[in-house]
């Protein structure tokens, strides 16, 4: 029987400790780095794919929290893989953790209330919304050598981006 979402505990402590990562990364590049914020955005799209989990989640809208899940899988979990486990990289892949545990989340309850609609067109909307997002992402990378390898080890500073 399908039932309209309803926020619960796990999902306000999901959202709350998404945002506070989401929040943390914006002041690392933001304020300690200055990449400005096209700069913030190409080098930690896990931000805006929180910020559209909590938006969805807010409004009660499991398809936006699916096409958040398809970002979070995308810049979330795949990150679990591709970033270092040592050094400043450690609080980045805490909120990869939290992150996929987002989308575990948006899967279950799919699955529990039967929202495949939902789920359906809320992959669809996330992938409408990734691979745009992905051209801007590598024409971005390669107008910025280096940042990309600078960014998966970890430890940037102002003097060395």
């Amino acid at each position: 029987m399908k039932r309209s979402f309803k926020r619960n505990a796990i999902g306000w402590t999901l959202v709350i400790l998404n945002t506070l990562a989401a929040l943390n990364s914006a002041y690392y590049f933001l304020a300690n780095l200055r990449v400005g914020v096209i700069g913030w955005l190409m080098m930690n799209t896990c931000a805006p794919s929180i910020a559209l989990f909590v938006l969805g989640f807010l409004v009660s809208s499991p398809m936006i929290m699916a096409a958040a899940s398809v970002l979070m899988f995308r810049y979330g979990m795949l990150g679990l893989f591709v970033f270092s486990w040592d050094g400043y990289n450690l609080i980045p892949q805490i909120g990869h953790i939290l992150m996929t545990l987002a989308v575990i989340y948006v899967l279950v309850d799919a699955v529990r209330h039967r929202r495949w609609k939902a789920l359906g067109m809320g992959v669809a909307l996330g992938l409408v919304i990734l691979l745009p997002l992905m051209i801007a992402q590598n024409a971005w990378f390669e107008a910025h050598p280096g940042m990309l390898e600078q960014l998966f080890r970890g430890g940037m500073t102002l003097g060395n981006p």
